[in-house]
């Protein structure tokens, strides 16, 4: 199952590139500071920004926008942390906190008509929430929880796990540490979890329990080099409670608090509660570089900084290096990813640069390198690059978050047989051709001469995945007949493209799943709904199926040939397409069509025409990465 999302104070989306190779997919950021909703457009062109969170829950009431399956932000973390003299909840930062829960509460009521289950909550801040003297996180447990007063904990602060079970939602809390899910860097964040689903535990999302007494285990290996980044020393004011100052590269070894703390699980009014202490484990980090040496940081008033002290020096030239800890394109080398230390010498302070905080988060590098305001994406300025990463998340986390919630939903879903066929077939070190069955790929040039005929597409209605032709789409776990293609139109604009399984019709709890004869009725219903609907299909007007209602068919001329799929390993050498090839035509629902019921189309007119607009495409992709 493919879940969606919806994102508020988005920033430059650390849960995107976390969630992307999970298959999860954005339904909608929400962004208001101008440099982050230049990252979002630059990368994300397709993802609807929609400003001001407080607005959300109206676009919803007014199905402007979709309710979507898990709801993701960290409202902003000045209003709760010393940065921001614990403001909470009297700063209008801190009642952006409060405009989540109703979010959260309003998409649960739009899923709720939908006959949908209820949305997974997951939200971010820095642990300094967990002491605010206006008690704003027991505010938001309550909230979330569903009662009409606030939480109390039991010993005047909140302690660094817990979890809570309300008549609206079950909660549970979490300190996550960055250092421990593969990025060099000391950063203590606190994850909530919630949901009013009956079927889903949070704590099993959130914790990992090694026996019945709930014991947490740690995640991660130790690691070697550890950081902390934020955004108070590039740029904004005050101090961070990070276990760091503000802006430092921590390179010193840490005692073993550091890493994962004793939590022991808070017991509040709503009684609810598991308790349990895990054990840190001893994690001990090293030094940055050589082990024998002793690393400094200082105070850096614009961007991160290492102060390396005494007689250490990078490798020497015959071992690899240059004596500087620099590679040659100015990154240290304890961020790149080969085995060098990254050290200078004589007491010289040097500034992290833009791509080495872009690790320490996760990102990729250059991620918030994009064209902003009148500037080129070549004069992108790094101050506003540092200040959006320091108040980023850290991918590595909400990768890992993403995988738990994944992995609990899909426990979940019954499997449609199906669903699980094919994924043992894709799942196979070699195939033969006559496995490939429904499977076959639309031929690129085909699709592009199609898409300049009666698109543009911009969503894909049967894929496996891997050979999506539209940013969106649906694969077999979604099965597309369960859903609403006009509403999804609706808000992404454009027309919908359908290569159709051929197999025999195929159910899943007395839902068709496959079947051309079910497209093609759920097509036409979808046509009475409003959209454009455009499918290749094999020509069998002898078939029941065959959309004799469509409002148009263009016959092409010329028989066509299909590709065999991404995942298709050849046993031998024997496996290869043969010359079978097949008459085609291009089917469209659309009630808004004006133009003759039949037409015709040379196959190599489609050909020709596709491969210009992919000459096109890769001359403006070359264009785009020479700028970049």
């Amino acid at each position: 199952m493919k879940l969606t999302y919806g994102s508020v104070c988005s920033g430059i989306e650390a849960a995107s590139v976390a969630w992307e190779s999970l298959n999860m997919k954005p339904e909608w950021f929400s962004e208001i500071e101008p440099f982050p909703c230049a990252v979002l457009n630059h990368h994300w062109p397709e993802v609807k920004n929609l400003g001001d969170m407080t607005a959300i829950s109206d676009k919803l009431k007014a199905s402007e926008v979709t309710a979507p399956d898990v709801l993701v932000g960290g409202t902003p973390c000045q209003a709760f942390s010393v940065a921001g003299l614990r403001g909470g909840l009297s700063d209008e930062r801190g009642q952006l906190t409060l405009s989540f829960v109703e979010l959260a509460d309003c998409i649960d009521e739009i899923r709720e008509k939908d006959g949908k289950e209820p949305a997974i909550i997951v939200w971010e801040n820095v642990p300094g929430v967990l002491s605010s003297k206006d008690n704003a996180f027991g505010c938001f447990l309550a909230g979330l929880a569903g009662e009409s007063e606030e939480l109390k904990p039991a010993g005047g602060k909140w302690s660094n796990a817990g979890y809570v079970s309300g008549p609206q939602r079950t909660i549970a809390w979490r300190i996550l540490d960055a250092q421990y899910f593969g990025v060099p860097q000391r950063r203590r964040r606190v994850f909530v979890v919630a949901t009013a689903r009956k079927d889903a535990s949070v704590s099993e999302i959130l914790f990992e329990q090694e026996s019945l007494s709930g014991s947490i285990k740690s995640s991660g290996e130790e690691k070697k080099t550890v950081a902390a980044l934020t955004a108070n020393g590039v740029g904004a004011t005050g101090a961070d409670d990070n276990q760091a100052l503000a802006g430092h590269l921590i390179v010193s070894p840490l005692d073993t608090q550091c890493g994962y703390e004793k939590h022991s699980m808070q017991s509040v009014a709503l009684g609810h509660i598991i308790a349990f202490n895990p054990q840190a484990g001893g994690k001990t980090s090293a030094t940055l570089g050589a082990n024998s040496h002793t690393v400094s940081c200082i105070q850096a008033s614009q961007q991160p900084a290492i102060l390396l002290a005494g007689n250490i020096i990078g490798r020497k030239p015959e071992n690899g290096g240059n004596q500087t800890g620099y590679s040659e394109t100015d990154i240290s080398y304890t961020l790149t990813k080969i085995d060098v230390p990254g050290v200078s010498f004589n007491n010289v302070v040097r500034r992290l640069t833009p791509i080495e905080c872009e690790r320490l988060q996760g990102f990729p590098d250059n991620h918030t390198k994009v064209p902003f305001k009148d500037k080129s994406i070549d004069d992108c300025p790094d101050g506003h690059r540092y200040r959006a990463l320091g108040n980023s998340m850290a991918v590595p986390v909400m990768r890992w978050v993403g995988e738990r919630i994944c992995s609990a939903i899909a426990k979940l879903v019954p499997q449609i047989k199906y669903v699980q066929q094919l994924n043992a077939l894709k799942a196979k070190s070699a195939h033969n051709l006559k496995e490939i069955g429904d499977q076959w790929r639309t031929p690129e040039d085909i699709y592009w001469g199609i898409n300049s005929l009666f698109g543009p597409f911009t969503i894909d209605l049967f894929t496996d995945g891997n050979n999506s032709k539209c940013p969106h789409f649906y694969t077999a776990e979604d099965n597309a007949l369960t859903q609403d293609w006009s509403e999804k139109l609706k808000e992404i604009d454009g027309a919908a493209f359908g290569n159709p399984p051929y197999s025999r019709s195929s159910y899943h709890e007395k839902q068709a799943v496959t079947g051309v004869g079910h497209i093609m009725a759920h097509a036409s219903a979808m046509r009475e709904k409003g959209g454009r609907y455009v499918f290749l299909l094999k020509v069998a007007t002898s078939e029941s199926w065959w959309p004799e209602e469509a409002d148009h068919v263009c016959f092409i001329r010329g028989r066509i040939g299909f590709d065999v799929p991404k995942w298709f390993n050849p046993a031998d050498e024997k496996q290869k397409p043969t010359g079978a090839f097949f008459a085609g035509a291009i089917v469209v629902f659309d009630k808004a069509w004006k133009g003759d019921k039949t037409g015709y189309v040379q196959r190599e007119e489609l050909e020709r025409t596709g491969k210009l607009f992919i000459e096109q495409a890769q001359w403006l992709a070359k264009k785009m990465g020479d700028a970049a």
